[in-house]
């Protein structure tokens, strides 16, 4: 009995195997070289391919962006690779400039999640228990309602 509960452990064990997984445009070093300046939006695309994004205000960068996940049983994926490449167009749609960027190249950004209340409307418990008095009609209360 014990030996095959040492095997059903053993199996589970190996199932839980590590996966990488790529996500995003696959980078292909042959193609990389092919581009340089001054080339034009349309070489780009028929190079490249369609980038993952392109930059709102004026449509003058394109984006490719690769990941590289870790996947390990259940846990959360781990990023391991990013690269970004930026390519620049001039006015005349012709390639300006050409960056890459990875992981130790981006920034971890602290959100702070405390809220800003403005002068004038913090709230005390009884305004709080008696801001709705009066403020529904009969129709509103008992769609409302939970009853």
């Amino acid at each position: 009995m014990q030996r095959i509960l040492l095997f059903i452990l053993l199996l589970n064990m190996t199932s839980c195997s590590t996966v990488v997984e790529n996500k995003g445009y696959i980078f292909n070093p042959e193609i990389q070289e092919k581009i340089s300046q001054g080339m034009d939006k349309g070489e780009i695309i028929s190079l490249l391919g369609t980038p993952s994004t392109i930059s709102e205000s004026t449509g003058l960068k394109y984006y490719y962006i690769s990941n590289k996940f870790l996947k390990y049983a259940f846990l959360n994926p781990q990023e391991i690779e990013r690269t970004i490449q930026v390519i620049s167009f001039d006015e005349n749609d012709n390639v300006q400039d050409i960056e890459e960027y990875t992981m130790k190249d981006g920034r971890i950004i602290n959100y702070n999640k405390d809220k800003t209340i403005p002068k004038g409307t913090e709230v005390t418990i009884i305004q709080d228990l008696f801001d709705n008095t009066g403020r529904y009609t009969s129709a509103e209360a008992i769609a409302g309602s939970i009853f």
